[in-house]
């Protein structure tokens, strides 16, 4: 398995949301390569991080200005 493969299943694997036989290859690519290993570790470091900041509450003018802003971008 390449680096650029394991980039792409890293996010699935971190939620398990892979096969075994795509858990197997991911964790065997990890094991010989430190750039992945690490990248691992720091997305799950970072998806921690955002797991406790919990729900976020927008701004009250949130919504009204988003759809004003979408409105402008659809005028030609």
């Amino acid at each position: 398995m390449k680096c650029e493969e394991v980039y792409a299943w890293i996010q699935a694997y971190l939620d398990t949301e892979v096969t075994p036989e795509e858990e197997r290859m991911v964790e065997r690519h990890i094991r010989s390569c430190i750039a992945c290993r690490k990248r691992l570790v720091e997305l799950a470091q970072i998806i921690r991080q955002l797991e406790k900041t919990g729900e976020l509450t927008p701004r009250q003018d949130f919504t009204r200005r988003l759809l004003e802003r979408i409105r402008q971008e659809r005028k030609p």
